[in-house]
Protein backbone atom coordinates (compact mmCIF):
# COMPACT_ATOMS: atom_id res chain seq x y z
CA UNK A 1 0.00 0.00 0.00
CA UNK A 2 1.51 3.28 -1.32
CA UNK A 3 2.21 6.00 2.14
CA UNK A 4 1.11 8.69 -0.39
CA UNK A 5 -2.50 7.84 0.62
CA UNK A 6 -1.38 9.59 4.36
CA UNK A 7 -1.87 13.50 3.45
CA UNK A 8 0.15 15.88 3.37
CA UNK A 9 2.71 15.09 6.05
CA UNK A 10 5.05 13.28 4.33
CA UNK A 11 5.43 15.60 1.60
CA UNK A 12 5.68 18.87 4.12
CA UNK A 13 8.67 16.81 5.17
CA UNK A 14 10.07 17.18 2.18
CA UNK A 15 9.56 20.64 1.54
CA UNK A 16 10.64 22.03 5.26
CA UNK A 17 13.57 23.95 4.86
CA UNK A 18 16.13 22.13 6.61
CA UNK A 19 19.35 20.38 6.31
CA UNK A 20 19.89 17.77 3.47
CA UNK A 21 20.33 15.42 6.93
CA UNK A 22 17.59 16.48 9.12
CA UNK A 23 15.24 16.61 5.91
CA UNK A 24 16.01 12.95 4.97
CA UNK A 25 15.76 11.78 8.89
CA UNK A 26 12.63 13.45 9.31
CA UNK A 27 11.14 11.31 6.07
CA UNK A 28 12.48 8.21 7.06
CA UNK A 29 11.09 8.30 10.05
CA UNK A 30 7.90 10.16 9.07
CA UNK A 31 7.22 6.97 6.14
CA UNK A 32 8.53 4.64 8.87
CA UNK A 33 5.80 5.36 11.11
CA UNK A 34 3.31 5.75 8.78
CA UNK A 35 4.25 2.23 7.02
CA UNK A 36 4.37 0.74 10.51
CA UNK A 37 0.52 2.32 11.20
CA UNK A 38 -0.94 0.76 7.35
CA UNK A 39 0.17 -2.56 8.04
CA UNK A 40 -2.32 -3.00 11.05
CA UNK A 41 -5.04 -0.46 9.92
CA UNK A 42 -8.32 -2.19 10.52
CA UNK A 43 -7.26 -5.14 12.41
CA UNK A 44 -8.63 -6.55 15.45
CA UNK A 45 -5.43 -7.09 16.96
CA UNK A 46 -3.64 -4.47 15.63
CA UNK A 47 0.24 -4.27 16.47
CA UNK A 48 -0.39 -6.99 18.32
CA UNK A 49 -0.28 -9.09 15.41
CA UNK A 50 3.80 -8.24 15.28
CA UNK A 51 3.84 -10.80 18.68
CA UNK A 52 1.31 -13.44 17.48
CA UNK A 53 2.72 -14.03 13.56
CA UNK A 54 6.40 -14.74 14.84
CA UNK A 55 4.71 -16.92 17.79
CA UNK A 56 2.35 -18.78 15.72
CA UNK A 57 4.79 -19.64 12.91
CA UNK A 58 7.18 -20.79 16.23
CA UNK A 59 3.95 -23.13 17.29
CA UNK A 60 3.78 -24.32 14.13
CA UNK A 61 7.73 -25.19 13.43
CA UNK A 62 8.25 -26.59 16.62
CA UNK A 63 4.86 -29.11 16.38
CA UNK A 64 6.16 -30.46 13.06
CA UNK A 65 9.70 -30.56 13.65
CA UNK A 66 10.57 -30.67 17.17
CA UNK A 67 7.37 -33.53 18.09
CA UNK A 68 6.52 -35.05 14.75
CA UNK A 69 9.96 -35.09 12.94
CA UNK A 70 12.02 -35.29 16.35
CA UNK A 71 14.70 -32.68 15.07
CA UNK A 72 16.63 -31.31 18.19
CA UNK A 73 15.43 -33.96 20.01
CA UNK A 74 17.62 -34.29 23.55
CA UNK A 75 18.18 -30.73 23.37
CA UNK A 76 16.18 -28.82 26.00
CA UNK A 77 17.38 -25.47 24.46
CA UNK A 78 16.12 -26.05 20.80
CA UNK A 79 12.95 -24.42 21.53
CA UNK A 80 14.50 -21.35 22.35
CA UNK A 81 17.09 -21.55 19.51
CA UNK A 82 13.93 -22.23 16.58
CA UNK A 83 12.36 -18.83 18.22
CA UNK A 84 15.42 -16.80 17.69
CA UNK A 85 15.98 -18.04 14.03
CA UNK A 86 11.99 -17.31 13.61
CA UNK A 87 12.69 -14.11 14.53
CA UNK A 88 15.74 -13.25 12.56
CA UNK A 89 14.34 -14.97 9.36
CA UNK A 90 10.98 -13.00 10.01
CA UNK A 91 12.84 -9.59 9.65
CA UNK A 92 14.68 -10.49 6.87
CA UNK A 93 11.67 -12.06 4.69
CA UNK A 94 9.33 -9.03 6.15
CA UNK A 95 11.94 -6.51 5.37
CA UNK A 96 12.79 -7.46 1.78
CA UNK A 97 9.20 -8.31 0.44
CA UNK A 98 7.55 -5.11 1.72
CA UNK A 99 10.92 -3.06 0.13
CA UNK A 100 10.64 -4.61 -2.65
CA UNK A 101 7.89 -2.49 -3.64
CA UNK A 102 8.83 0.17 -1.92
CA UNK A 103 9.40 2.54 -4.85
CA UNK A 104 6.89 1.01 -7.52
CA UNK A 105 4.06 1.50 -5.09
CA UNK A 106 4.97 4.59 -4.36
CA UNK A 107 4.72 6.11 -8.07
CA UNK A 108 2.48 9.27 -6.94
CA UNK A 109 4.74 10.46 -3.78
CA UNK A 110 7.79 10.04 -6.79
CA UNK A 111 6.14 12.29 -9.19
CA UNK A 112 5.05 14.95 -6.48
CA UNK A 113 8.29 15.68 -4.68
CA UNK A 114 11.61 15.82 -5.26
CA UNK A 115 13.97 13.14 -2.54
CA UNK A 116 16.36 10.91 -2.63
CA UNK A 117 14.61 7.55 -4.07
CA UNK A 118 16.59 5.19 -1.18
CA UNK A 119 14.76 6.83 1.81
CA UNK A 120 11.87 4.88 0.96
CA UNK A 121 13.40 1.37 0.94
CA UNK A 122 15.42 2.74 4.07
CA UNK A 123 11.93 3.52 5.41
CA UNK A 124 10.51 0.18 4.39
CA UNK A 125 13.28 -1.24 5.98
CA UNK A 126 13.27 0.13 9.02
CA UNK A 127 9.34 -0.33 9.66
CA UNK A 128 10.32 -3.57 9.47
CA UNK A 129 13.30 -3.30 11.88
CA UNK A 130 10.76 -1.43 14.51
CA UNK A 131 8.96 -5.17 14.46
CA UNK A 132 12.12 -6.95 14.54
CA UNK A 133 12.83 -5.11 17.66
CA UNK A 134 9.25 -6.20 19.38
CA UNK A 135 9.90 -10.08 18.57
CA UNK A 136 13.71 -9.24 19.72
CA UNK A 137 12.75 -7.94 23.01
CA UNK A 138 9.86 -11.07 23.12
CA UNK A 139 12.66 -13.78 22.77
CA UNK A 140 14.96 -11.88 25.54
CA UNK A 141 12.50 -12.12 28.07
CA UNK A 142 11.00 -15.11 26.85
CA UNK A 143 14.84 -17.17 26.84
CA UNK A 144 15.32 -15.18 30.77
CA UNK A 145 11.97 -16.35 32.20
CA UNK A 146 13.20 -19.70 31.28
CA UNK A 147 16.77 -19.61 32.36
CA UNK A 148 18.15 -20.56 28.37
CA UNK A 149 19.87 -17.25 28.33
CA UNK A 150 23.63 -18.04 28.44
CA UNK A 151 24.88 -14.40 28.49
CA UNK A 152 29.19 -15.11 28.07
CA UNK A 153 31.60 -12.59 26.25
CA UNK A 154 30.40 -13.89 23.01
CA UNK A 155 27.07 -12.35 23.87
CA UNK A 156 28.76 -9.21 23.05
CA UNK A 157 29.32 -9.88 19.27
CA UNK A 158 25.22 -9.89 19.40
CA UNK A 159 24.66 -6.53 18.33
CA UNK A 160 27.37 -6.82 15.01
CA UNK A 161 25.70 -9.89 13.96
CA UNK A 162 22.08 -7.75 14.06
CA UNK A 163 24.25 -5.02 12.12
CA UNK A 164 25.50 -7.70 9.44
CA UNK A 165 21.68 -8.57 9.45
CA UNK A 166 20.57 -5.16 8.87
CA UNK A 167 23.28 -4.77 6.04
CA UNK A 168 22.38 -7.54 4.08
CA UNK A 169 18.87 -6.58 4.17
CA UNK A 170 19.00 -3.34 3.04
CA UNK A 171 21.58 -4.38 0.25
CA UNK A 172 18.85 -6.91 -1.29
CA UNK A 173 16.14 -4.66 -0.25
CA UNK A 174 17.48 -1.55 -2.36
CA UNK A 175 18.62 -4.27 -5.45
CA UNK A 176 15.52 -6.23 -5.34
CA UNK A 177 13.33 -2.58 -5.32
CA UNK A 178 14.83 -0.86 -8.08
CA UNK A 179 14.35 -4.02 -10.42
CA UNK A 180 11.14 -4.63 -9.11
CA UNK A 181 10.05 -1.50 -11.01
CA UNK A 182 11.23 -2.82 -14.43
CA UNK A 183 10.52 -6.79 -13.72
CA UNK A 184 7.46 -7.53 -12.04
CA UNK A 185 7.82 -11.01 -11.82
CA UNK A 186 10.67 -10.50 -9.51
CA UNK A 187 8.05 -11.14 -6.71
CA UNK A 188 7.45 -14.42 -7.96
CA UNK A 189 10.67 -15.46 -8.37
CA UNK A 190 12.12 -13.84 -5.02
CA UNK A 191 9.00 -16.06 -2.98
CA UNK A 192 10.65 -19.15 -3.95
CA UNK A 193 13.97 -18.17 -3.50
CA UNK A 194 13.46 -17.73 -0.04
CA UNK A 195 11.69 -20.75 0.56
CA UNK A 196 14.61 -22.19 -0.98
CA UNK A 197 17.02 -19.88 1.71
CA UNK A 198 14.68 -20.68 5.09
CA UNK A 199 15.95 -24.20 4.47
CA UNK A 200 18.93 -23.48 3.48
CA UNK A 201 19.50 -21.22 6.50
CA UNK A 202 19.45 -23.57 9.01
CA UNK A 203 15.83 -21.69 10.53
CA UNK A 204 14.85 -25.32 11.79
CA UNK A 205 17.43 -26.77 12.39
CA UNK A 206 21.01 -26.35 13.55
CA UNK A 207 23.20 -26.46 11.44
CA UNK A 208 25.76 -28.64 13.53
CA UNK A 209 23.14 -31.35 13.15
CA UNK A 210 25.16 -31.38 9.49
CA UNK A 211 27.60 -34.50 9.99
CA UNK A 212 29.59 -33.49 7.06
CA UNK A 213 32.31 -30.71 7.81
CA UNK A 214 32.37 -29.96 3.79
CA UNK A 215 28.55 -29.80 3.43
CA UNK A 216 28.79 -27.37 7.02
CA UNK A 217 31.64 -25.18 5.57
CA UNK A 218 29.21 -24.75 2.67
CA UNK A 219 26.18 -23.59 4.28
CA UNK A 220 28.18 -21.97 6.77
CA UNK A 221 28.98 -19.13 3.73
CA UNK A 222 25.06 -18.45 3.66
CA UNK A 223 25.07 -15.00 5.45
CA UNK A 224 21.78 -15.90 6.46
CA UNK A 225 22.79 -18.92 8.05
CA UNK A 226 25.60 -17.59 9.89
CA UNK A 227 24.12 -15.18 11.46
CA UNK A 228 20.88 -17.12 12.89
CA UNK A 229 23.89 -19.89 14.40
CA UNK A 230 26.01 -17.23 15.16
CA UNK A 231 22.97 -15.60 17.42
CA UNK A 232 22.05 -19.55 18.81
CA UNK A 233 25.62 -19.67 20.10
CA UNK A 234 25.97 -16.06 21.65
CA UNK A 235 22.57 -16.13 23.39
CA UNK A 236 21.43 -19.69 24.13
CA UNK A 237 24.13 -22.53 23.22
CA UNK A 238 25.70 -23.47 26.50
CA UNK A 239 28.06 -26.02 25.71
CA UNK A 240 31.53 -25.52 23.80
CA UNK A 241 31.97 -24.60 20.26
CA UNK A 242 32.78 -27.38 18.07
CA UNK A 243 33.33 -26.04 14.60
CA UNK A 244 31.09 -23.52 15.11
CA UNK A 245 30.98 -20.20 12.92
CA UNK A 246 30.88 -17.69 16.18
CA UNK A 247 34.91 -17.93 16.28
CA UNK A 248 35.95 -14.77 14.73
CA UNK A 249 39.22 -15.81 13.27
CA UNK A 250 38.07 -18.42 11.82
CA UNK A 251 38.33 -17.99 7.53
CA UNK A 252 34.19 -18.86 7.88
CA UNK A 253 33.33 -16.16 9.29
CA UNK A 254 34.59 -13.60 6.74
CA UNK A 255 32.97 -14.85 4.12
CA UNK A 256 29.66 -14.31 5.00
CA UNK A 257 30.73 -10.80 6.43
CA UNK A 258 31.95 -10.02 3.07
CA UNK A 259 29.50 -11.45 0.92
CA UNK A 260 26.75 -9.26 3.09
CA UNK A 261 28.84 -5.84 2.51
CA UNK A 262 28.88 -6.84 -1.06
CA UNK A 263 24.83 -7.25 -1.38
CA UNK A 264 24.80 -4.07 0.11
CA UNK A 265 27.20 -2.56 -2.00
CA UNK A 266 25.89 -4.04 -5.40
CA UNK A 267 21.99 -3.18 -4.68
CA UNK A 268 23.42 0.73 -3.71
CA UNK A 269 25.25 0.81 -7.47
CA UNK A 270 22.44 -1.16 -9.17
CA UNK A 271 19.81 1.22 -7.25
CA UNK A 272 21.67 4.66 -7.83
CA UNK A 273 22.20 3.21 -11.62
CA UNK A 274 18.42 3.13 -11.96
CA UNK A 275 17.11 5.76 -9.97
CA UNK A 276 16.68 8.10 -13.19
CA UNK A 277 14.44 5.51 -14.79
CA UNK A 278 11.54 5.50 -12.03
CA UNK A 279 9.52 7.96 -13.03
CA UNK A 280 9.27 7.08 -16.97
CA UNK A 281 8.14 3.79 -15.53
CA UNK A 282 5.97 4.00 -13.25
Amino acid sequence: MSVVAQGSGTIDAIQRPKSVFQRNLNLVRELSITSFKLKYTGSALGYVWSLVKPLMLFGIMYLVFSILLRVGKGDTDFPVQLLIAIVAWTFFTEATATAMNAVAGNGDLIRKAYFPRWILVVASTTSALLTFAINTTLVLVVTFALGDLHLTLRSLFVPLFYLELIVLVLGLSLLLSSLFVFFRDLGHIWEILSLVLFYGSGVVFPLMLIKSHTLLDLAGLNPVAQIIQDLRYSLVVSSPLNHSMVSLIGALEVVPIVLSIAVFGLGFLVFNRLTPKFAESL
